[in-house]
């Protein structure tokens, strides 16, 4: 299916943006092999249809499609008089030596490791969105900005292309998940970010009255993680809360958040964020008793 797979860490390049009509009907998608050049299509009105490497995909309003570089593609026909449609062609950024993981990043803290950028977004080969109006006004952006004369205008492009993209890539992803699913992990996520203390599956299982393993399985599924992860990340973020606010003491922080010691405290604080408490508590600013009042 030749998938276009963006790094989290780089822009698309951006090579040209256009709008085009076909009022009267006489055009079809051209036959060419772009070099290095992948195209972006979304359909505002009509119907296009292409055919990449005798893969077959018709496109209507509403509709988009990710051509990728170096593959022959075709029109299978005519438009329909009226077709309009926004393309854009970018360069997939400099070649990647280490092997990416896919994107993950469920509900972490709000300190970003730094491996959430060292993975890949896989877009969607071809897809149809539900809010068109909104995609469109993005593409009407990028039309207008590449009319500019602003020197960095091949950034902003690129930036915004990405932006474009990640809203295509997110309304992918929520439009497959299952209604039943989003009900259970956002009851998951609700009953554990009120809890005090990290939840055994047992006491999970009861708050859901459902089978743990089950609620595990979906939960991994769908994040990329495992409960005993989120539950992790949503405690050390309390925990760098109290660390800002409240105390400063690790041991203070690892009693008050139910952790059997300060050590365990400490590993699973490292794991988290990439730093252990006490480096944390260096490069960040901290209430001072005195700044309390007390």
């Amino acid at each position: 299916m030749y998938a276009i797979k963006l790094p989290t860490y780089q822009l698309p390049l951006v090579r040209e943006v256009g709008f085009m009509t076909d009022e009267k009907g006489v055009l079809n998608h051209p036959h060419r092999k772009l070099d290095n050049i992948n195209v972006f299509i979304f359909v505002v009105k009509g119907k296009i249809e292409v055919i990449e490497d005798d893969n077959f995909y018709e496109l209507s309003a509403g509709s988009y499609l990710f051509l990728r570089k170096n593959i022959t593609h075709w029109g299978a026909g005519s438009y329909l008089p009226g077709t309009s449609w926004y393309y854009i062609h970018f360069y997939d950024p400099p070649t990647v030596i280490v092997p990416l993981e896919d994107y993950h990043n469920f509900q972490q803290t709000s300190l970003i490791a730094e491996e959430t950028y060292n993975q890949q977004l896989q877009l969607p080969k071809k897809g149809s969105v539900t809010q068109p109006d909104f995609y469109t006004l993005q593409l009407d952006k990028l039309i207008e900005q590449d009319k500019s004369q602003d020197e960095i205008r091949p950034l902003l492009l690129s930036q915004m292309t990405y932006a474009l993209f990640i809203n295509l890539y997110k309304h992918s992803k929520e439009s497959k998940v299952h209604p039943r699913t989003q009900r259970i992990i956002a009851q998951l996520t609700k009953i554990c970010r009120q809890a005090s203390k990290k939840l055994s599956g047992k006491e999970i299982s009861q708050a859901m009255d459902m089978n743990y393993a089950y609620v595990s399985t979906i939960f991994r599924k769908e994040t990329g993680k495992s409960i005993t992860q989120f539950q992790n990340e949503i405690l050390i973020e309390k925990a760098m809360d109290l660390f800002k606010t409240e105390v400063n003491n690790v041991s203070e922080v690892s009693e008050k958040l139910g952790f059997s010691n300060a050590f365990y405290f400490s590993r699973v604080f490292k794991k988290v964020t990439g730093m252990a408490p006490s480096v944390y508590l260096n490069q960040n600013y901290q209430v001072t008793h005195k700044n309390r009042g007390l």
